[in-house]
């Protein structure tokens, strides 16, 4: 009798199992949870308008991912305890530290990672922050060495168990917390900018801005008076602005500003403002008025759907990705990219544009890509068609923009053997071909153009954000045929509306500003850090363009009156 009850009270093999399975599924749980889907969704809250794509579209990818990653956790954890009880106790305390140094880097080792806009960086001006990393990793893995060497395996399951639970709650709360400050669960507007009409021009009257991302002035102004005559005859039958301020440091202000001329100063939140500003932009509304054929080439569209509806080329659907595999692939890089050890960020590249490239319409269309290496093919197999009614196009391409990676003949060679003057030097190959697509096809004369940028660049400046203020503005008129001529106007991008206004009434380049050579004028610039959207500085250029003592902060500053003002 005292045999059965000692055996009724032993434990069965069933619970035994349990004991030592349910840390490994729970620790399963919260790895996929952490790298499967707060992980991503957390960089995609703040982060969302770096992403064409909604949390709707992304969300059931993830799903898959977390159920893919949970799998494997559940099989690897199961296939170590099927071989030995300590092969699976070894990587339970390996998933454990290597859980808890993925937890601790993701949510308290971010503030100082490299840029991920294309940038070049070098990892070794990052050793402070890799040795902090490394001090981390250590002291995590000697805790758990100490937790097995003096709880034993038995309650360090639990503890392991425990903390994964602990932290798993954590990140749910600041999941949905940061999804909710961030409006990160709205729907994006039905926006799909594509491709369509990009090469057809009207037989009547064309209006083109070509704008080249980043090309600054003052770089391209030296290559101009260098010996080679190739720029100024790319620009011969316009006007080149040299003294030029533009309105503000970064794309997502500036071409909102060059499309509406109102000023966004922190007074609400941006997508507030670009509703507002393109409802009452001058441009805009006159070609409407006109009942000019509107295409809008711009990959970050900033309007609500009921504006988009007006321009040519941009449908009302939905966005989906190519393939699971395309944006698993590119959200596993960027999730390794902040909540990997320092040492190990290395082993991976992010490129953010890889995400504009991964999705596609729900229709037979194709997504305009702002890339020079998307849009220099097209226009050297252009097929420029012609429509009677009256024309026009805003072209936004990478222009010279990070990351440096192009050679003159817009070769990618990547970014450790590009120079900023390489990749301007494509930019003006690339507008080279566009022009001379509109030669061939005999539309050029009848088109006003504007080669601009929306900022300028640092690579010849002292100050990297003040740097930016000397954008590239050249402008030609319909019917002008002589060589490029060079003004030394004063001309703001305050001055833009008025420019595009005389363009079409048919004014020559040199006549589309009031300003002229010698007078003096006070040209207001606002500068902003694209990580601190929220603070913008106000400066006054009370002198040439280029000349940086003259640019003088007037000790304004607007700062957003609520997180969703940015």
């Amino acid at each position: 009798m005292k045999e059965e009850n000692i055996e009724a009270k032993q434990p069965s093999r069933w619970s035994d199992w349990k004991k030592q399975l349910v840390p490994g599924l729970i620790l399963s749980l919260a790895l996929s949870f952490l790298l499967g889907l707060y992980a991503p969704l957390e960089l995609y809250f703040t982060n969302i308008t770096e992403f064409q794509f909604d949390f709707w579209a992304l969300f059931p990818q993830l799903l898959k991912l977390f159920g893919i990653l949970l799998a494997v956790c559940v099989v690897g954890f199961g296939l170590c305890y099927l071989i030995h009880n300590r092969l699976y106790d070894l990587a339970l305390v390996l998933g454990g530290i290597g859980y808890c140094i993925a937890y601790v880097h993701g949510m308290y080792l971010v503030g100082n990672l490299p840029p991920l806009d294309g940038t070049d960086f070098s990892w070794s001006d990052y050793h402070k922050e890799a040795v902090i990393s490394l001090i981390v990793c250590a002291v995590i893995a000697v805790i758990f060495i100490l937790l097995v060497r003096f709880l034993h395996m038995k309650k360090t399951r639990k503890v392991i168990a425990g903390l994964s639970l602990f932290f798993t709650a954590i990140l749910v709360v600041t999941g949905v917390t940061v999804g909710i400050t961030n409006n990160g669960f709205q729907r994006k507007p039905l926006m799909a900018v594509t491709k369509n009409n990009e090469f057809q021009m009207s037989s009547d009257t064309n209006m083109v801005i070509f704008l080249m991302d980043a090309v600054d002035s003052k770089a391209f102004r030296q290559l101009l008076d260098g010996d080679d005559p190739e720029y100024a005859q790319t620009l011969a039958d316009f006007t080149y602005y040299p003294n030029t301020v533009g309105a503000y440091s970064f794309t997502e202000h500036s071409i909102p500003y060059i499309l509406t001329g109102q000023w966004f100063e922190n007074q609400g939140p941006f997508e507030d403002y670009t509703a507002q500003a393109m409802a009452a932009s001058p441009l805009l509304n006159r070609l409407k008025a006109e009942h000019y054929r509107i295409g809008m080439y711009e990959e970050d569209l900033r309007c609500t759907e009921e504006q988009a509806a007006e321009f040519e080329n941009v449908e009302k659907t939905t966005l989906r990705f190519t393939s699971f595999s395309a944006i698993a692939k590119e959200e596993l890089k960027l999730v390794w990219f902040k909540y990997a050890p320092y040492l190990l960020k290395r082993a991976v590249h992010v490129d953010m544009n890889r995400f504009t490239m991964i999705v596609e319409p729900v229709s037979d269309s194709e997504l305009y890509h702002y890339v020079n290496w998307d849009f220099y093919p097209d226009a050297q197999n252009a097929q420029i068609t012609t429509v009677s009614d009256k024309v026009f196009k805003f072209i936004h391409i990478e222009g010279a923009h990070v990351p440096l990676r192009y050679s003159k003949d817009v070769t990618i060679i990547g970014s450790d053997q590009g120079t900023y003057d390489q990749n301007l030097q494509a930019s003006m190959t690339v507008l080279k071909q566009y022009l001379d697509d509109l030669k061939a096809a005999g539309v050029y004369d009848n088109t006003a153009i504007v080669v601009m940028a929306d900022h300028g660049y640092w690579t010849y400046w002292d100050d990297k954000l003040l740097g930016r203020s000397n954008p590239m503005l050249a402008v030609k008129g319909v019917g002008e045929s002589h060589e490029m001529k060079i003004s030394e106007a004063p001309i703001s991008y305050e001055d833009l509306q008025e420019c595009f206004s005389r363009l079409l009434d048919g004014d020559a380049s040199d006549q589309v500003f009031d300003a002229k050579e010698g007078d003096q004028r006070i040209r207001r610039y606002l500068s902003n850090n694209y990580l601190e959207e929220g603070h913008i500085v106000e400066y006054e250029q009370k002198g040439y363009a280029t000349d940086l003592s003259t640019m003088v902060p007037t000790g304004r500053v607007f700062d957003a009156k609520d997180p969703g003002a940015s």
